[in-house]
């Protein structure tokens, strides 16, 4: 079948991104059982998907990990960098494999990248060394402090498809778990995992066949993996700008200490919103309570921060675009290993 060309998605390319977002099976088959929901033939929902990721709109589809439960330390950060120097310092903070994110967003704080750091390592010195390289700039350290939602999930549905299929998310961990071993062979699954899934009837056994083990133990490796939550979840990720989500912004508040669980449930609950984060304030940043909406442009994301600080009664608040996008990668773990 031709692959689809341009932005145009029809109702089954929808339905479709609505599902591999969601839950995406661990089966033998898995792009059959899809066919089975959508009422399609598997070779339609492969060379579908091969469309979306050939139109970018799907980035890939791959185990997303918990990466506190694997040992790393990760924390969102915030540099004051004069504006003439911001090429060299973004450069600078790019060239660390564990940071995966990073956007230029409006004054006084205005670089800002999320950071891992693998076992055995200090985020502390990490960021330390990136600020010294990056020029010595004013640094703060965002670390979560506690989570409410973690989960990218677009809603890429229009009015009246909401119902044709009901496959809920699944379970998404929020909290570090426990008990990884950092050991060859669990680093060498981790490498495999993170990758992106074959386009072929059996995906998961083609991806065992490269870890020397059988495809019905991979996939009872990853459903273990789930419930034991080193793996957040498997799923599609896709590229919000190609699906219609032109503008994303982060809104902060300053909220009472004794509020913010409060207030961080209600925010979780509202669906444009993916991440919601408590977080430490600072006296050079006073904000402590974090959520990060999407929209498909700056005003729609502007009418949702009015309804979030509604909902929460904090009518005070801070929307951060992002102007600029330094770097935004998948990011791939234990990358300094033999």
């Amino acid at each position: 079948m031709p692959i689809l060309k341009g932005d145009f998605l029809d109702t089954i390319d929808r339905r479709l991104l609505d599902q591999i977002q969601r839950s995406f099976p661990i089966e033998e088959c898995p792009y059959a059982v899809l066919a089975e929901r959508l009422g399609l033939r598997e070779d339609e929902v492969i060379w579908r998907i091969e469309s979306l990721k050939a139109r970018r709109m799907v980035r890939q589809i791959s185990a997303i990990f918990n990466t506190g439960a694997l040992g790393y330390q990760s924390s969102l950060v915030a540099m004051a960098v004069p504006t003439s120097y911001v090429e060299r310092a973004a450069e600078a903070v790019n060239a660390y494999p564990g940071v995966s994110h990073n956007y230029l967003r409006p004054a006084p704080f205005n670089l800002w990248f999320t950071i891992a750091v693998p076992p055995g390592k200090s985020l502390n010195e990490v960021v330390a060394r990136l600020s010294h390289e990056a020029g010595g700039w004013p640094t703060l350290i965002l670390p979560a402090v506690k989570k409410y939602k973690l989960a990218v999930v677009l809603d890429v549905l229009e009015d009246g498809e909401t119902d044709l299929v009901s496959t809920e998310l699944s379970e998404i961990s929020l909290e570090g778990a426990q008990g990884f071993q950092v050991s060859e062979r669990n680093i060498r699954l981790v490498r495999c995992l993170q990758e992106d899934l074959p386009l072929e009837s059996r995906p998961f056994h083609s991806m065992a066949q490269h870890l020397n083990m059988g495809g019905d133990d991979l996939m009872a490796l990853i459903r273990q993996w789930l419930a034991r939550h080193w793996i957040r979840r498997f799923a599609a990720v896709l590229n919000h700008r190609q699906v219609g989500f032109g503008a994303n912004g982060m809104v902060v508040w300053q909220c009472d200490p004794l509020r913010i669980d409060h207030a961080g449930t209600i925010l979780a609950a509202f669906p444009e919103v993916s991440h919601c984060y408590q977080r430490p304030a600072h006296s050079q940043w006073p904000y402590n309570l974090y959520a990060m909406i999407h929209g498909k442009t700056e005003e729609e994301c502007h009418q949702i921060a009015h309804r979030l600080a509604e909902a929460v009664d904090l009518g005070q608040y801070r929307i951060l675009f992002s102007t600029r996008e330094f770097k935004k990668i998948r990011l791939k773990l234990f990358w300094n290993e033999p």
